[in-house]
């Protein structure tokens, strides 16, 4: 069959693509199971080889996260292209929406629930983690960076080969610009000796988000996902071959960085394939969880560890549990952010009315704690 045939040159709007939401959802799954064997399962069986394996296989975690992130981005410029040309209210909204995500991301690391003790901590350099990038940071800031190119470039071909080449420098300048001495607040955006999610070379994967969004826009669905399966056979096995990498500084080299893109390539192929073969019902479900990633990130972050408001499971558990113990607790876990993240969607879509009131509530409520508490 001729190229031309898989080919789109002349694409029309693409609906909401079901591989890209069950694919949030597996990601979110991992990322709790991730994070509570992290800091709950004994120290001496973080030690054992099959624990290594276990690091290096939820490596693809994070660049998931940034992955979807760029894919939706890409596809909302596709679909409302007049909304980046004239910066209508739509516009500005999605704008307040990717300021929101970086500051949430501020707010789950704030030291204290006082402004007054979270200055005088920052100011004194006592901030703890406040100042440190994270994942959501991470996300926020290379939507802005894309939605700046979208607005600059307009056309679909010019900014996907900026953000494509963004997206080789972030994977190949991540040690030229770790000494990058800005301001405190802007820093450690650049070093990752100090954040775990710095732009470089993180924000790469969101580019490569892009970048595969477009040509899911182009392709033929057969074609496309037959390339990201070709492409992720071919990527994935890199790291295994070179046993002596760090797995912690894998980021940092091209097997590490093609090893998590395979990762990604093959988890959405598999998602595919299941909805080919299995959708519908409960896949359904899993998809309008995996909808709300951002709620069920933080929710899992305030169980597992801990917040501002109290305290979560880490006194009771961290460094103390058995690999069948962990595992048992992760399914409670998983069940009730599962069910609560329904909840939260249902909300959202059922009763948006009832949702504004009780998400301003919230925000005002917080604000004004946060503000008039002197300690």
């Amino acid at each position: 069959m001729n190229w031309r045939e898989w080919w789109s040159a002349e694409p029309g709007p693409v609906r909401r693509v079901a591989a890209v939401d069950l694919f949030r959802f597996v990601v979110l799954f991992f990322m709790i199971q991730g994070h509570l064997f992290r800091a709950y399962l004994l120290p001496s069986i973080r030690q054992l080889p099959w624990y290594k394996v276990h690091e290096v296989l939820h490596g693809f975690v994070a660049p998931g996260f940034l992955f979807a992130a760029g894919f939706t981005a890409f596809l909302s410029f596709h679909n409302k292209r007049q909304n980046y040309i004239r910066l209508d209210g739509a516009f500005f909204k999605r704008l307040r929406r990717i300021l929101f995500v970086i500051a949430v991301g501020y707010w789950i690391h704030l030291p204290f629930l006082s402004l007054r003790k979270t200055l005088l901590a920052v100011g004194r350099g006592q901030a703890g983690n406040f100042l440190r990038v994270d994942i959501l940071q991470c996300i926020g800031t290379g939507l802005l960076l894309f939605t700046l190119l979208a607005v600059l470039l307009k056309g679909e071909r010019a900014v996907t080969l900026a953000t494509a080449l963004a997206g080789a420098l972030f994977f190949l300048l991540p040690e030229a610009v770790k000494g990058i001495r800005l301001h405190p607040v802007l820093d450690p955006y650049f070093d990752y000796r100090v954040s775990l999610f710095p732009l470089f070379p993180w924000l790469g994967y969101l580019c490569l988000g892009v970048v595969a969004a477009f040509l899911y826009s182009r392709l033929q669905r057969r074609a496309y996902f037959g390339l990201l399966l070709t492409l992720g056979v071919l990527f994935f096995p890199w790291f295994f071959f070179h046993a002596s990498s760090s797995y912690f500084k894998a980021e940092l080299t091209l097997s590490g960085n093609l090893n998590k893109t395979g990762a990604v390539f093959l988890l959405l192929c598999l998602c595919e394939l299941l909805l080919r073969r299995c959708g519908g019902g409960f896949l359904d479900l899993l998809m309008r969880a995996g909808s709300e990633s951002l709620f069920v990130y933080v929710l899992h972050l305030f169980i597992i560890f801990n917040s501002i408001f109290r305290q979560g499971l880490m006194p009771l558990f961290a460094d103390r549990l058995d690999v069948a113990q962990a595992l048992l607790l992760f399914l409670a876990v998983q069940a009730a952010v599962f069910a609560l993240s329904l909840l939260y969607h249902w909300l959202k879509t059922e009763r948006p009315r009832l949702w504004r009131w009780g998400f301003h509530l919230f925000w005002a409520a917080f604000l004004a704690m946060f503000i008039l508490r002197p300690h």
